[in-house]
Order: C-alpha cells, then structure tokens, then sequence
C-alpha cells in the first residue's frame, strides 16, 4: 500500500533534507580542513618546545661539563687535590700540616674561581680512589667515603674519556645544606681525574640542582614535559608519585617520532613530540592536551551549528509560507478527523474549503457517511459485548456451588428435632442474608467489607453443623474495605476450604486475611486440613494454562468448578492485574491466595 504524504510535509522534508546536507558537508568539510591544519601547527609547536626544552638542558649539561673539563685539565688543581690527598710531596719550607692547609686553601679558591659567579655547578666534588673527598659549594666539607659504594661508581670506571651522567636522585650529601624545604633532587656529571702522565688519580663530580636545571624552561600551562633516558629511566620530573608519567614512557619508546597518546589520569587524549639530544642522550617529550588546540574549532562549530539551525529554520518558515494556501484546507479536514468523537460522527460540522478542489468536496461527502455508518456500527458492537460480559459474569456467578444450602438445611432439620429454636432463628436469618445476596442480581460488584461479612455468616452457618470442631479467624486490612470486586470471590475459597479439611481429624480452622501491598489487594484462604492431592493441583494447572493459552472459557460444572469459577472471573474483571495462586503449607493444609488491582479495569488493559 502506497502511504501518502501532506505537500507541507514533502516540501517541509524536501528543503530541510537539501538545506541540513549542504550545510552538515560544509561544515564536516571546514571540520576536517581546519582540525587537521590545527593538528598540525599543533605539532609543529610542540616539536619546537621540545627541541627548546632540549636545547636548554643541552646548554645546561654543557656548562656543567664545562666545569668539569676546566678543572681536569687545570695543572694546579691536580697538584694541589695530590698534595691534599699525601701523594705529593710538600714544598720546601713547610710543614707537611702547612702544606695541606696550603693546597686546601688554593684548591677551594681554585674550584670557585671554575664555577665562576653564574655557579652553573651547585656542588663540586673531587674524590681520590681511597676515598677522600674535597667539596667546593654548598657543602665545603673534606670527608672519607665509601667511593664504591656510589651508584655511579662501575659506571664511572669504564669510561676512559667520557662523561657520566646520572639520574635524578635525592642528594644525602645537601639535603642539610640546602636551603629549601623540598627534596633536593640533583643530577651528577662525573669524569675520571688524571695526573700529568694520564694515570687515573680520581673523579671529578658536578652537581645541579634538578629544580635549577629545568627552572628556565618556557612552557605553556598546558604543556607538560616528560625527560627520560634511551633506558626508559625518567630524569624530569624526578620523585614519587610520578607512574603516570612512567607509563607514558613506554609509548614514548615505542613512538619516538610522536603522535597521540592518552592521558593515564583523566583519559584524555593529548598530543606528544619527543626531541633526542646526542649529547646527553636524554630523549625531551613534550605533552599538550588535544582540547587546547580544538577548543578554538569547536567553539567555531558550535556558532555555526547555532548558524545553520536559523538558516534551517528561515527556510521551514518560508516552506509553510509558500505550501500554505495549498495545504489548508488539507490540515483543516485533517484538524476536524482527528477531533471527531463518537458523539460527532452522526452529524459531522461542516467543513469551509476555500481551495475550489472537487477532490476534496467529494472527501467530505464521503468522510460525513462514513461517520454515520460508523457510529451505527459501533453502539452495536459496544452493546453487544456489554451483554456478552454481563452474560458470562451472571452465568459464572450461577455456577457456584449449592452444597452448603443443602449441608444447612439437613442441619436446620436435626436442630429442629432437638428443639434448638434460638439457633434455628439465627441460622436461617444468617441463611436468608446469603441466599438474598448470592441470588441478587442487582449489583454484581461489591466492596471486600460487604464480600467478607457474608463469607463470615457462611462460616456461622457451617459452625452450627460442625460446633466446636470448626473454628475460624477473619483478619482485614481497614484500607481494603471500600475496595470493589466481584460477588462471591472469597466465599467459595472458604467454602472449598470447609469441605476438604472436615476431612482430616478435628479441630478444623479457617484462616482468612485480606491485605494491600502497593495498588494490588489479596486474599488468602488457609487451613489445617490435608491439603490438596497432587494430581488436584497439577489438574487445576493444566485448566488454567487451557484457558490462558486459548483464551475462551470452558463449559463449568455446577459440581467441583469452584477454584475455576474464581479464576475465571478475576481473569474477565483484573486481566493481567489478576493473582490467583494455590500451594499446599508445609506444616500442612491448603492456601489459596486471589488478589486484583485496587481500581478494577482488567479489560482495559
């Protein structure tokens, strides 16, 4: 079947499609253009910062070796450090106490004068291979040391000509002396100290600051930096709570040339380039979050978004303006259809067209017919099932079991042949209150009060056959009393409870208790008597699962149909807000437990 559309609609779907593609391959275009364009400059200026940020370390460390070159190859510095040391012998005319205070004083001075006033070199340190140590900076002190003891020591040793640089590591030699409260970080370049005839004599150490080594660094806010070795070794920044950068360098090893990576705390993506120094061989990647650069492009997006829905709307404004005199009397028609009752489809209004389009006057004609014939039709059928539906809850309301009229009147005989008068006056009264109620047709719906105040003269009438034996307890929630249900739903529970736990040995009790749990009300019927046999139970399932799987009610027998009967008019009142369930107790007995919604309306739904 062809489905058919309103002009407003086609022209209405037709422009805005045209006018939302031009406008979203525009702006996927200038999206895609411009975000990589800014990806690019991007990394250009990151690469320029870590090329900068090695560049700075780069002269840094060189100023530091510096340094160190000055004092290897000063002649003075080596005589006076072997005079300290006792292995030169002492000048003519001193002391051997004289000499040494003699070379300590000119070594110190010496030292100074290569740091020079800039102090590229925080701390000096010359150390001969028996341990004894001069210092010139911070720490002045000439101490004994455990030279192989230092982590540099091996590494030191294998290097004939070369430098040694270490990582970052908490100097235990200034934390006393510095003048911070910060862990005084510090990177060494160490070199072997030589005499006159290239025999290793000792080290040279240099010491910087980590703090003064990357304080002159130019850096954005946003930028982060990350220095660390060829080994994976993190140089900057230096101390714990730094994994989230360790990590980061295991994709900076595997992607030397740079990209994206992902922030290891907040999961956002970033943009890294990493800058190698020969020199140093320390590798500087440089880290700036993807949102700096994009941020520019999405707030352009977001004004053009804003843009193109005005454009889109100007041209629905003038897509209405121009199909509107074709489509009025189109909506008008459509306006009174779908605001037509029942109570209009006899005599539907008329309707003003002003378009002069046969087409459209013989729609009307035919549309007012319609309606009539409709209606017509549905009073008959809404009729009939009401009839139907009285029909079936008045024949399934006959059906229910007579056997305690007969048990009553057998009883009313033997207590008149034993001159019982007063309880024969007070049986029959309560007899002829539940005949009157069970025979009344008048109201088929009553509230659980009224239900349970006729169940409860139906126990009074079968405690008089049974005395003693049969006792009952009636228990009900206030809030359920005015709720409306069906006649003789929790009556022929009791009534098939009676009849099956007089079977069993006496004292028989009837327990019955009506609650609400949310918008639902039940009822629950128990007793003390042998419970039901499990052939009954599996029977009494099979009958439901018939009715639910075909959906018609079966042919009910005045005899044995009770529990069925019950079910049945749940089903037709509740639907699905319908409960209905029956179970033996473990400590014996039956329970049958019935419920429904608070406001009937099964077929509704």
């Amino acid at each position: 079947m062809i489905r058919r559309r309103s002009i407003r609609s086609v022209l209405f779907a037709t422009y805005s499609v045209i006018i939302a593609l031009i406008l979203s391959i525009s702006l996927l275009l200038f999206y895609l253009w411009s975000s990589d364009t800014l990806r690019k400059q991007a990394l250009d200026s990151i690469s320029g910062t870590s090329r900068s940020v090695q560049e700075k370390l780069d002269f840094e460390i060189q100023k530091m070796d510096t340094v160190s070159q000055n004092i290897l190859y000063s002649n003075l510095v080596k005589e006076r450090f072997l005079v300290f040391t006792g292995k030169s012998p002492a000048d003519e005319g001193l002391s051997p106490a004289e000499n040494v205070t003699q070379a300590t004083k000119e070594l110190a001075e010496i030292l100074v004068a290569a740091n020079g006033p800039a102090l590229p070199a925080q701390q000096i340190n010359l150390y001969d291979f028996a341990g004894n140590m001069f210092g010139s900076g911070f720490d002045n002190r000439r101490a004994k040391v455990d030279l192989r003891g230092k982590s540099w020591y091996r590494a030191v040793m294998g290097e004939n000509d070369g430098k040694v640089m270490t990582t970052p590591e908490i100097d235990e030699q200034l934390i006393n002396v510095l003048p911070t409260s910060e862990e005084p970080y510090s990177i060494s370049l160490l070199r072997l100290f030589s005499d006159r005839y290239n025999a290793p004599e000792g080290i040279v150490e240099v010491k910087q600051s980590l703090r003064n080594l990357f304080k002159g660094l130019n850096l954005s806010r946003q930028d982060r930096v990350i220095v660390y070795t060829d080994a994976g070794e993190l140089i900057y920044p230096a101390g714990k709570g730094f994994d989230a950068e360790r990590q980061s360098i295991r994709q900076f090893l595997a992607h030397p040339e740079g990209g994206t990576t992902e922030n290891p705390e907040t999961g956002e993506p970033e943009l890294f380039q990493v800058s190698r120094s020969e020199y140093t061989g320390w590798n500087s990647a440089v880290i700036r979050p993807e949102k700096t650069f994009s941020a520019p492009l999405r707030t352009f997006t977001s004004l053009f978004v804003l843009f193109a829905a005005c454009i889109l709307l100007l041209a629905i404004l003038l897509t209405y303006w121009a199909a509107q005199r074709i489509t009025k009397p189109i909506a008008r028609l459509h306006r009174f259809i779908k605001t037509t009752d029942l109570s209009g489809l006899a005599s539907p209004a008329p309707i003003e067209l002003s378009s002069g389009l046969n087409e459209l006057d013989r729609l009307q004609l035919a549309f007012g017919k319609m309606g009539e014939r409709l209606r017509y039709s549905m009073e008959q059928l809404m009729q009939a099932q009401k009839q139907q539906l009285q029909a079936r809850m008045l024949a399934l309301q006959s059906q229910m079991n007579p056997h305690f009229l007969y048990n009553t009147l057998a009883t009313i005989g033997v207590m008149a042949e034993e001159n019982m008068n007063r309880e024969i006056v007070e049986m029959i009264e309560n007899l002829s209150d539940l005949m009157r109620y069970i025979s009344s047709d008048d109201a088929s719906d009553v509230n659980l009060e009224t239900e349970l105040a006729h169940t409860e003269k139906f126990l009074r009438c079968v405690g008089f056959r049974y005395g003693s034996r049969l006792t009952y307890q009636i228990d009900s929630d206030p809030a359920t009393r005015n709720i409306q249900t069906s006649k003789l739903i929790i009556q022929p529970l009791v009534e098939n409870a009676v009849k099956y736990s007089t079977k069993a040995v006496p004292p028989w009790h009837i327990w019955v208790r009506v609650y609400s749990e949310g918008e639902l009300w039940f009822a629950e019927v128990r007793d003390n008597g042998p419970g039901f046999e499990e052939g009954r139970l599996e029977e009494i399932r099979k009958s439901i699962e018939k009715i639910e799987q075909s959906g018609q009610t079966p042919s009910l027998k005045v005899e044995g149909m009770g529990l069925l009967n019950v079910y049945i008019r749940l089903k037709i009142m509740y639907g699905p807000r319908m409960s209905f369930h029956i179970e033996n107790a473990p400590q014996g007995g039956a329970i049958v437990t019935i419920g429904g919604a608070q406001t009937p309306g099964g077929n509704d739904k």
